[in-house]
């Protein structure tokens, strides 16, 4: 693909760690990677600024929405230190070739239970119920490729094929 132009996630599954399907879930919410800053001012700086700890982030979640309430909603909330796969297919337009390509993205997550909203009940309409969970561990690959992995109980930071706490893993 010379010339892609992103388009959308053609579609996904949720997987746990024995390839088992986890549920049909309309939409899931991804964790936000903000990082830990501290607030520098002092003499010689002009104001001040916020200053990032590198590969230090906030606690960090996913949120898995379940069109009904199904055992896997109780699962999710038992299964601490396990993983969850997430698989999709991305679709780009590419304008050299003129056609729509597909690659794969895969995100393994480890995480802990950290809260099921149980959803509502109404005749004839979803539950709408959410586990969240606490994620530990993350990692991306699109098309084989590791974008990125964080392992925040091992120290562990690499994006795009670098670990930017390896020097600091060596100093301490």
């Amino acid at each position: 693909m010379t010339n892609p132009i992103p388009e959308r996630v053609v579609n996904y599954n949720i997987y746990d760690e024995t390839d088992k399907l986890v549920g049909v879930s309309a939409e899931v919410t991804l964790p936000n990677f903000e990082a830990m800053t501290e607030t520098v001012s002092g003499a010689g700086i002009a104001g001040e600024f916020e200053s990032a700890l590198p590969g230090h982030f906030g606690s960090q979640t996913i949120e898995i929405p379940f069109r009904v309430l199904m055992d896997n909603s109780f699962s999710l909330m038992k299964n601490s230190g396990r993983s969850l796969v997430l698989r999709a297919a991305q679709q780009s337009y590419d304008v050299a070739a003129g056609k729509s390509e597909r690659r794969p993205l895969k995100i393994t997550l480890k995480y802990q239970p950290k809260g099921l909203n149980l959803g509502t009940l109404g005749v004839g309409a979803m539950t709408e119920s959410t586990n969240t969970l606490e994620v530990l561990y993350i990692k991306v690959e699109e098309n084989n490729n590791t974008m990125l992995e964080y392992d925040k109980l091992n120290f562990v930071f690499v994006v795009d094929g670098e670990d930017l706490l390896a020097d600091i893993r060596n100093m301490i």
